[in-house]
C-alpha cells in the first residue's frame, strides 16, 4: 500500500478510513519529540487523547501524561479503565495488515495482545464494568460496518447490530457505561448508493443520505430520530436523556459544522455550538458532554492556527480540543499540541 498523508480523516457517507503504513517505534521513546502539551490548568475532566506527530509518531495522553507512543500504522482506536489503569488501543501489522486489540498496564508498563484479525476496528468504547469493550467493526473489508462487543476475558467478538440487513450499515455509535444503552446512528447503502449515481448524472453533490439512530439495549431497539443530514460522531449525555452530535451542511461549495443536541424521548433537535470567526468546527469534531453535563467538548481548528505540511506537500492545521460552556455560552481551548494532529479523543469517565 502507498504510503499517505499523516493525518487522518473519516470519509463521510463511504465510512473509509485512510490508513497509513510505517514501521513501530520502541516503546519508551516518546520524551524525544513529544513537546509540551498545552491544557487549560482549569479543565474539570481528564481527556484521553491520540495525537499523531509530523515524523509519524503516535501518542496517546491521559490528559498532559503520555502513556504510549509508536510509529502510526493504521487509524487508532482507544479506550481507558481508570480503576485498573489499562489502556486498550488498536495497533495494525504493517506486513500482514491484521489488526490487534493491545492492553498496556500503566502501572507496570506492560502490554499484552487480547485479539487479532483480518477485520478493522476504529472506535472502541469500554463498559461500565471493564469486561466489555464495544467497537465499530468492519469484516473483511466490505463495506457493512457493525457494532459488535469484545469480551476482555474471552477475547472473543460478537455482533450487535445489524445481526441480519445487509443494506444497513453503522456510521457511529455511542456507548453509557451507567445505563449499558447503545446509540447507533446507521443508513442504509443502497440510499447512499443511489443518490450518489444520481448526482453523478447530473453533476453535482449528492443529496445527503437520510442517518437513522437507534437506541438499543441488549436484543432490543428502538428508532428514535431520521435525520436528512449529513451528522457525525454521536454521544450520550450523562443523563443519557440527550445525544450531541455534529451537523455538516454545505454552503457555498463549503463545509459548514455545528453541533446539535437530539433529546432521546421527544426527538427535539436544538443546535448547541456554532463555528464562529474564532474558531471552525470539524466535520467529525467528536462532541462530548463533560461528567457534570455543565459543557462539551469539541474538535476543531483556532483561527491562527499554525498550518503543517507532510513530505507529499500536502496541509493541514493543528487541531484542538475546545470547552463550550452550556451556561455562559463561552468557548475555550483546553488541549493543544504543536507538531501534528489529534485524532480522536474521549472524556475519561
Amino acid at each position: 500500500m502507498r504510503k499517505s498523508t499523516w493525518w487522518t480523516m473519516t470519509v463521510i457517507g463511504v465510512a473509509v478510513i485512510a490508513v497509513v503504513i510505517f514501521f513501530m517505534m520502541k516503546p519508551g521513546q516518546e520524551a524525544k519529540h513529544a513537546g509540551k502539551v498545552k491544557t487549560n490548568q482549569d479543565a474539570k475532566d481528564e481527556l484521553l487523547v491520540s495525537f499523531t506527530d509530523q515524523q509519524l509518531n503516535n501518542t496517546y495522553y491521559l490528559h498532559d501524561r503520555a502513556l504510549r507512543t509508536e510509529k502510526l500504522t493504521a487509524y487508532p482506536s482507544i479506550a481507558y479503565d481508570s480503576t485498573k489503569q489499562l489502556l486498550y488501543y488498536t495497533f495494525t501489522d504493517e506486513d500482514t495488515q491484521k489488526v490487534s486489540i493491545r492492553q498496556l498496564n500503566v502501572k507496570t508498563d506492560e502490554e499484552k495482545t487480547l485479539f487479532t484479525s483480518d477485520d478493522s476496528i476504529d472506535s472502541m468504547r469500554l463498559s461500565g464494568d471493564g469486561k466489555q469493550l464495544y467497537l465499530r467493526y468492519n469484516k473483511d473489508s466490505g463495506e457493512q460496518f457493525y457494532v459488535a462487543m469484545f469480551d476482555v476475558n474471552t477475547h472473543k467478538v460478537k455482533v450487535l447490530y445489524p445481526e441480519k440487513s445487509k443494506d444497513d450499515t453503522v456510521s457511529s455509535f455511542a456507548y453509557d457505561p451507567a445505563s449499558n444503552l447503545l446509540a447507533i446512528q446507521h443508513y442504509s447503502l443502497k440510499e447512499d448508493y443511489k443518490k450518489t449515481d444520481e448526482a453523478n448524472e447530473k453533476g453535482k453533490d449528492p443529496e445527503p443520505t437520510t442517518m437513522k439512530i437507534t437506541l438499543q439495549t441488549g436484543a432490543k431497539g428502538k428508532r428514535i430520530a431520521r435525520i436528512p443530514q449529513t451528522i457525525n460522531d454521536i454521544s450520550f449525555s450523562p443523563d443519557h436523556q440527550k445525544l450531541i452530535y455534529t451537523e455538516v451542511k454545505v454552503r457555498n461549495e463549503k463545509e459548514v459544522s455545528s453541533i446539535k443536541m437530539l433529546d432521546v424521548e421527544t426527538g427535539k433537535k436544538v443546535t448547541l455550538v456554532k463555528g464562529s470567526e474564532g474558531v471552525h468546527i470539524l466535520s467529525a469534531a467528536q462532541p462530548q458532554f463533560s461528567t457534570d453535563g455543565s459543557s462539551v467538548y469539541f474538535l476543531g481548528i483556532a483561527k491562527n492556527a499554525k498550518e503543517l505540511k507532510d513530505d507529499t506537500g500536502r496541509k493541514a492545521k493543528v487541531r484542538t480540543i475546545f470547552e463550550y460552556n452550556i451556561k455562559k455560552k463561552t468557548v475555550e481551548a483546553v488541549w493543544e499540541k504543536n507538531g501534528g494532529v489529534i485524532n480522536n479523543f474521549t472524556v475519561n469517565r
